[in-house]
Parts: structure tokens; sequence; C-alpha cells
């Protein structure tokens, strides 16, 4: 199964026409079956198309707060119309969910027939997610993804290792990871996210992160294809490992692979999972 996360670097999100003519073409150019958008696409998009945002990230993700319901009515269509027409599956990235008055960052999935096959809210806060008003998921689910099952790790999930986890007692053959670690962070804090994850439970990730600058903060994690490192040829870990400012990370995955791995070494048969039941 070929796979792809991007970080919409290179793609034009000053107009909705133009950000669907560069996205359908780089998804053209990866060939995957299953294609990865990184947190905040929506709000990048909204503040692409409908003019510049604050200068303040906070401010400008309250206000994108108050216009996200309206909003995602068209962001949501965009992206389930390109997977029908591409014939994948489309994680499309994170937006903004209002439900009974709370708000939730809720990242989406559509099918190759342009339906819906997952929705996500995170289910871990940052600090800042916490001021800005953002609620808490409760759930965590894992849907069909051609072959795989897989589950999404939204936002700062992935540096929650209870997440993965999780997802690996469930049954997961890939987790998806729609991320945006500022630039200025360490790099060694990206790998004890969702590199640290698929060590602990030999599940694939794939792993998109935004790259750009964004209503004042600047974005630059590595977009990754992440397997055990036992079946990853150079024994990193990493399947594929873009540079920042690339557009797209690929790779194959060899699942026959994963699985030798698994009958070899039955990670999760040493565990006890009834610490992990509610």
């Amino acid at each position: 199964m070929r796979v792809a996360a991007l970080s919409l670097a290179g793609i034009d999100t000053g107009s909705l026409a133009r950000y669907r003519q560069d996205l359908s073409a780089l998804l053209k150019q990866a060939q995957a079956a299953l294609a990865v958008l990184p947190a905040h696409t929506a709000l990048k998009l909204y503040y692409g198309s409908t003019g510049p945002g604050d200068s303040d990230f906070a401010r400008a993700f309250l206000k994108f707060m108050e216009k996200a319901q309206a909003w995602n009515d068209t962001y949501l269509n965009l992206h389930a119309d390109l997977a029908k027409s591409l014939q994948i599956t489309l994680a499309a990235g994170t937006t903004v969910e209002e439900c009974g008055g709370l708000f939730y960052q809720t990242a989406y999935c559509f099918g190759p027939e342009g339906d819906l096959c997952a929705a996500q809210r995170q289910t871990h806060l940052s600090r800042e997610e916490r001021l800005l008003g953002l609620s808490r998921g409760e759930d965590l689910a894992l849907f069909d993804c051609g072959p795989l099952k897989a589950g999404i790790a939204a936002g700062t999930d992935a540096y929650h290792p209870e997440v993965g986890r999780i997802f690996a007692l469930q049954g997961a053959d890939l987790v998806i990871h729609a991320g945006a670690l500022p630039g200025a962070a360490n790099c060694r804090r990206q790998a004890a996210g969702m590199w640290a994850q698929v060590q602990q439970n030999h599940f694939w990730a794939v792993e998109a992160q935004l790259y750009g600058n964004l209503c004042g903060r600047f974005f630059g994690g590595e977009c990754c294809i992440i397997g055990p490192c036992e079946v990853t040829g150079d024994l990193s870990g990493f399947l594929c490992r873009a540079v920042p400012s690339a557009p797209a990370a690929t790779a194959e995955l060899d699942e026959s692979a994963r699985q030798r791995l698994r009958q070899i070494y039955p990670l999760l048969d040493l565990l006890h999972p009834e610490a992990y039941e509610a």
C-alpha cells in the first residue's frame, strides 16, 4: 500500500480553485492510495482564501472558531470530492468542530467514494489549546483504510503514548497523524511523538506536518512515513523522512514484513490489556 504525508509546502491556498488544482496535481504525482494532510489545514485554507488573518496565531484561531461551523461545509465537501475524483483515501487535516456549545479540533478522513470514513476529535490538549477554549474528545476508534485498520492521532495526541496503545489494543495496523509542530521546536520533540508510538506498538504511521507561516507562527516539522525499526532498511524506523520544506513524503508499506515481525516478536501478547480498561 503506497502512502503519502503532505506538508502543504508549495500549495497555493490563495483561492479554493488554486488550492484544489495544486493539491490534485501533487496527489496524482504521489500515486498513493492514502494521503494525509497536516493539522490546521482548514485554518490555513480559510485565511488564504478569505484574506490574511491576525498576525497573532492565538487571536486568529479564536476568530476562526467563530467562523468554522459555516466554513466546514465548504472545506469538507472540497476534500470529499477530491478523494472521490482521485479514488484515494484522503485524511483532510484538522478543523474546528462545534457541537453542543463545545469546540473540538477534529480530523476528518474520506474514502475513495467520497464518503466520510472517520472523524476523530483530539483527545489531549496543550495548555494553549485549553486557553483557547477547545474541549477534549473522549473516544478513539478505528476505521477501514483499504486492507488495513487505521486510527487518527489529531494534533498533540501524538505525544501521549496511551493514544497509540489504545489503538494498538484495538488492532490498529496504521495510525495517521495530522500534526503542526512549531519550527523553532527541538527536533527531538517530533521523534518523541509518532516515531516513539510506532516502536512501542509496531503499527505503521503516516505523519503529515504543516510547513510555512500561518497567522504569525512558523511551522516546520518533518513529514514522515514510519514503521517498526526492524522492517526499515536502515533500522531507523523511517521509510521516508522528508525535509520540512518538501511537499510530501511517500513510501510503500510492506505489510507482510510487519506481520512477520509480529509473529517473531508478539509485542502486545506481553502486555496486560486489562490495565487499559476504563
